[in-house]
């Protein structure tokens, strides 16, 4: 999948973890909003070359502890 269309199905996440606030199905919208933080971490990882990245992919699968090491990172990166 290439990257706009990883960046086009989180900013369609978004939407949809708006509309469910909007219906106040706070549920669903924690869901969704919990996979765009998710996609976001994975996707600047790849951006930024991060070793996370390359190991997630060798192993074929994101860990939770390869996301927390990612998102420090990336949070050291951009503040």
């Amino acid at each position: 999948m290439s990257m706009d269309d990883k960046v086009r199905n989180l900013r369609k996440m978004f939407n949809e973890a708006l509309e469910c606030i909007n219906k106040k199905d706070a549920i669903q919208a924690s869901e969704k909003m919990y996979k765009v933080a998710e996609g976001s971490i994975k996707i600047l990882s790849e951006v930024n070359k991060l070793k996370e990245y390359e190991e997630a992919r060798n192993e074929g699968n994101w860990w939770t502890k390869l996301l927390e090491k990612a998102a420090r990172k990336l949070r050291d990166i951009y503040g």
